[in-house]
């Protein structure tokens, strides 16, 4: 056993080790336990690929995390949801109990074990960019299974978690969570910070006496793809030519739009819209109809990172990517914005949030498809993005 300690941001970001041992080779980590007191939507979008890579060699996945004092977001919990592994949210309803473990557990039967217990959360700042203190305990196997085990026992209250305190991490779980108040959306967090960390200009108040480090930023998310990628993830480009064969590795069917008017695909007289409207559409889910006020932003679109569009009156906007088929044809996958003004709430027949076609745009009016059907599918199986069109 060897024990040596990770200081973040000194030594290294603790979310670089985490991907690491997610996507190790030797030895290969079969079951993984990420433990946290908080957890925002950036940071798990920057660890999903390989926690789903991971998953994908078979690997058991248990992500843990308490949502106390506010810090974990919504779209934390639905993209942490939308990994298909097994996650528990640790709450106790009684005030001054707040849940605040922070513990990494990577084991590769017969070989290996790496435990992290330290103060670095699942959010940006507690990966990447927060001055962070962790333990790093290594096990090698045979000679430190008797060790291993006790130390391991010692920290099951927190690897699982039973009894009210704790419960399987559903969507139902957050919309009551969400309806409640108990977790708020990154923008309200980022509002929140922004009130505490505003500097105080009130006369007789003296300067701060602390200076300022310059420490390294996260890998920007945008960059991310773009080294997984052989060409430019701006809004609106080509990432990658895949070709489409069939719908075997479609996921979800989650909406449909049937006859598409010329204003949809580019092809109505005077300024285009640049964009397909995204409305009820007579779709139904669970046997209702949809809101399309809420169904898009919140339901299928919720888990992204959604901005300010400065628009009049303003909005909110996102951007993930989708993989296009357009008449049996792959056109590859596009980096694309989706745009919500909930000001047309109130007015009736108007739509609320809009799929923008960027650079696809000119495709999409050369190929005349008024009057063809738009089919909205989640992404594949085991898999967050990209969502899937398609048009026949």
């Amino acid at each position: 056993m060897k024990t040596s300690v990770v200081l973040q941001p000194s030594n290294i970001e603790m979310g670089e080790i985490i991907k690491e041992l997610l996507s190790s080779q030797d030895p290969i980590y079969n079951k993984v336990w990420l433990v946290s007191a908080f957890a925002n939507a950036n940071a798990i979008q920057r660890i999903a690929p390989n926690i789903l890579e991971a998953k994908a060699r078979g690997a058991n996945i248990n992500i843990i995390v308490g949502f106390d004092v506010n810090s974990t977001s919504a779209e934390a919990l639905k993209r942490i949801n939308s990994l298909g592994v097994a996650s528990v949210l640790v709450h106790n309803a009684r005030a001054g109990h707040t849940f605040h473990p922070k513990i990494y557990l990577f084991e590769a039967a017969g070989k290996r074990a790496e435990v992290f217990v330290g103060s670095n959360n699942l959010t940006d700042g507690g990966l990447y960019t927060n001055y962070e203190a962790s333990t790093r305990t290594v096990f090698e196997f045979p000679s430190d299974n008797e060790g291993y085990t006790q130390f391991f026992t010692s920290l099951e209250p927190y690897l699982n978690p039973t009894g009210s305190t704790s419960q399987v991490l559903t969507s139902g779980l957050i919309e009551i969570l969400v309806k409640r108040g108990d977790v708020p959306t990154e923008k309200e967090i980022r509002k929140n910070q922004a009130k505490t960390l505003k500097p105080k200009k009130k006369a007789g108040v003296p300067k701060s006496p602390f200076g300022v480090e310059n420490i390294k930023r996260p890998p920007s998310l945008k960059k991310s793809i773009k080294k997984s990628s052989a060409a430019k993830t701006r809004v609106g480009t080509v990432i990658t030519p895949l070709q489409i064969s069939g719908t075997q590795n479609f996921g979800e069917l989650l909406w449909q739009k049937t006859n598409l008017p010329a204003s949809d695909v580019q092809r109505q007289k005077g300024n285009v819209t640049g964009g397909l409207r995204l409305v009820q559409a007579k779709w139904k889910v669970s046997g209702a109809f949809i809101d399309q006020t809420t169904y898009f932003r919140n339901d299928v679109f919720g888990h992204l990172i959604w901005s300010v569009w400065k628009t009049m009156p303003p909005g909110e906007k996102a951007e993930t990517t989708f993989e296009v088929n357009l008449l049996g044809k792959g056109y590859g996958v596009y980096h694309l914005m989706i745009s919500h003004k909930p000001s047309g709430e109130a007015k009736q027949g108007n739509y609320t949030t809009m799929l923008h076609w960027g650079n696809l745009a000119e495709t999409i009016r050369n190929l005349n498809l008024i009057g063809k059907t738009f089919n909205l599918y989640s992404p594949p199986p085991n898999q967050t993005e990209p969502f899937i069109i398609e048009v026949k």
